[in-house]
């Protein structure tokens, strides 16, 4: 292999890891915002009921539908790798002020109702 092309392929890999490192912070911004609350002013407490048997992804759904967390997507994440007991079924008292993590918090304790 001649110098011009050992050159030319390490900045060709050293373009990819640029572009994978970026992407990988883009998407860590990106998570850090979807954890955020929806609206840190909010008072107004929303009631929402998890069926029994609820998947993650479905949680997930449900507090995006009534506006509690910023992507389901994130949130069904954030559930299978924060799991410490599971989401309980019940019907819980919340607000859009909550972070995904208290949310999350919250409908995993083990009271039925909120």
């Amino acid at each position: 292999m001649t110098n011009e092309k050992l050159r030319r392929q390490n900045r060709v890999v050293l373009i990819i890891l640029i572009l994978l490192i970026c992407c990988g912070l883009g998407i860590h911004q990106y998570f850090n915002y979807a954890l955020r609350p929806v609206d840190s002013s909010a008072n107004q407490v929303i009631s929402v009921k998890i069926p029994q048997s609820a998947t993650d992804h479905q949680v997930g759904v449900i507090l995006k539908r009534k506006r509690l967390v910023r992507s389901s997507f994130v949130c069904d994440y954030y559930l299978q790798t924060h799991k410490e007991s599971g989401v309980k079924a019940g019907t819980f008292k919340l607000k859009a002020s909550y972070s995904t993590p208290q949310i999350v918090s919250l409908l995993q304790e083990s009271r039925e109702s909120h």
